[in-house]
């Protein structure tokens, strides 16, 4: 049975780099090696080195830095944290979507302790008798959760931080592509430092004009406000006024607009604008914001309206601020 499951291949998800791709087969080459072979002893540890190999993939393809001596089972946990967290929020965890996973874990991290008692790795003095029970267990345990990971990992991948923001940086934007990678990247189980950072790029490039970000990356907040938390709403609201080398930078035609809109649901709205009054004070002029600086002022004075109540002392104080370094008055 176990040499007809490590003759299947494994799920490859899309966006994997070429080496990462290249340790997984290798890992699951020796497994398969050592089950035709009746290695028992390998077997074992190959089992278990086959869930490490995926579980290291899956963090490092993930963009986070995994040391090499971390244990078997921190890399284990860390890895299944990261997969998981794309199952949906709105899902809870007593659900079987979720505990049927956590069993699979449960079933992996018992490989290390059928490693150190029959596995290959360590020197013994003597030779344990290992049982055809034994055995299949260690490949069923490894296969189930590494077969799950790599078919999650398409989706991790897709809603993975790091890459996104280079792509909202320079990457092009269809529609659809942003509204797709930011439900796996699952924001409001981000931590709050990567959902600022992803707002402040959504709001960056939005501020470029690119339309399909605007509508799938903020107007989508008035649809589902529950989804979208504080820290992305700041990080946006910052991202349409600032660029990315700190210097005042807008779009007249939809900064002003999309910030009053994303702050509508914002639980403290003047926070956020004396937060982004203290930048824009000690911020450049972009050679865009100053050559449509009249355009952009009259646009927030045109949003005044439709700024929280609460918020419109301090929106207002931005925009005088803002005219009076303005090079040649408001036009």
């Amino acid at each position: 049975m176990i040499q007809h499951l490590v003759q299947q291949p494994l799920p490859r998800a899309e966006g994997l780099q070429h080496d990462q791709w290249r340790a997984v087969e290798d890992a699951y080459g020796r497994l398969a090696a050592a089950v035709a072979a009746d290695d028992r002893p390998l077997i074992v540890g190959s089992a278990k080195e086959l869930v490490e190999c995926v579980a290291r993939v899956t963090l490092v393809a993930h963009g986070r830095v995994v040391p090499d001596g971390d244990d078997y089972t921190k890399v284990l946990a860390a890895a299944h944290k990261v997969i998981e967290h794309v199952i949906g929020s709105n899902i809870p965890g007593n659900h079987p979507v979720r505990q049927i996973p956590e069993s699979a874990k449960k079933m992996a991290v018992q490989l290390r302790e059928l490693r150190n008692h029959y596995g290959t790795g360590h020197g013994r003095a003597t030779v344990h008798d290992i049982t055809d029970e034994v055995v299949e267990a260690s490949v069923h345990a490894a296969l189930v959760w590494v077969r799950w990971a790599l078919a999650r990992l398409k989706t991790v991948l897709l809603g993975a931080v790091g890459p996104l923001l280079d792509d909202l940086q320079s990457g092009l934007f269809s529609q659809g592509d942003l509204a797709a990678r930011l439900e796996a990247a699952n924001i409001p189980r981000l931590v709050e430092a990567e959902q600022y950072r992803l707002g402040v790029a959504v709001g960056q490039r939005t501020a470029r004009k690119t339309f399909n970000v605007r509508l799938e990356g903020i107007r989508a907040c008035a649809d589902d406000p529950q989804r979208w938390p504080d820290a992305y709403r700041e990080g946006v609201v910052q991202g349409l006024f600032v660029n990315e080398d700190g210097q005042a930078y807008a779009y007249a035609a939809a900064s002003a607009d999309c910030a009053a809109e994303l702050l509508q649901h914002h639980s403290d709205p003047a926070a956020v604008l004396t937060r982004l009054s203290d930048v824009l004070q000690a911020a450049s002029w972009s050679l865009r914001f100053q050559q449509d600086h009249s355009e952009i002022i009259t646009s927030m004075e045109d949003m005044l309206r439709k700024m929280p109540e609460a918020a419109r002392p301090v929106w207002s104080t931005i925009i005088e601020e803002l005219k009076a370094r303005a090079p040649d008055g408001i036009r």
